[in-house]
Order: C-alpha cells, then structure tokens, then sequence
C-alpha cells in the first residue's frame, strides 16, 4: 500500500512539475576529462536494474578510471528532478551528482557518458544510479562491489 502511495505521488509530481529551484542538485555534473584505465573494473559492464514505473533498463559501462558509459538506456522521463548519480557499493546517501537533470526527457535505447569528478575514482564511487533528489528514491541502478 505504501508503494502504491508513493506511486501516485512520484505520478503527480511528474504530471503537474515542479520548479527547477525548488530542489537543488548536490553538486554540479563533472566535466569530461582524460584520465587512465588502472583500475580492475575498467571495462566491466552491469545492468541498470529495471523499472518498470519509470521504464528504466540499460547497460553501465566503466570505460576508463573516471568515464562511465550508459547504453541502450530507456527511461519514460516522468521522475522530478532526477540525474545520474554515484555512490559506493549501493548506498546513495552521500553519493555525488555525476549528470545534469535527466528529467522530463526520455530516453530510447540512447548511449551517454557521465564523469567522476577530479579527486573521485572508482575505489569510492563503484555505484550509479537514475537517482530522484525530490524524494531521495533510487529509480534504478548497477553496482561494481
């Protein structure tokens, strides 16, 4: 029941919007940048897993220390305020924001790069996740623990 309530709610918030400064991203999106490919989980790959309110699904790729590729990524668009988020082995709480907003955008079957930040790498941030700031709710995710 209680799923259900937060269904609806994520549904009309979507519906009806929210203001882009009513919530604020933790940080803003890292930069695209050079960096090496040392670390054990350079060229693994996860699926994001799939949400079926959201229509998430996708494959995250590690393609070097600090890039991270998103393939074949569907999502309906409907999640306020929501971006690509790190975390480390699966707890989000004190994650960092690795893209611009993804919200009210979809997405059909679109590859994308995101960026860990300078001084951020992969012994750290192993967790990514379509992460909601509205209600602090991972939509989905993939984890290299």
């Amino acid at each position: 029941m209680k799923k259900f309530f937060l269904f609806l709610l994520v549904a009309t918030v979507g519906l009806f919007g929210c203001e882009e400064d009513e919530v604020s991203l933790a940080n803003a999106a890292p930069e695209s940048r050079g960096c090496g490919s040392t670390n054990a989980l350079v060229g693994q790959s996860r699926e994001l897993r799939v949400s079926g309110i959201y229509g998430i699904s996708g494959t995250v790729t590690i393609l070097s220390d600090c890039e991270i590729e998103f393939s074949n990524f569907f999502y309906n668009g409907a999640g306020p305020n929501v971006s690509i988020y790190g975390g480390n082995n699966g707890n989000f709480e004190a994650g960092l924001n690795l893209s611009q907003p993804i919200n009210g955008r979809r997405f059909t079957g679109e590859t994308f790069t995101v960026f860990l930040p300078e001084g951020t790498s992969l012994d750290n941030i192993n967790s990514f996740s379509v992460w909601c700031f509205e209600f602090d709710i991972d939509f989905s995710s993939a984890s290299f623990q």
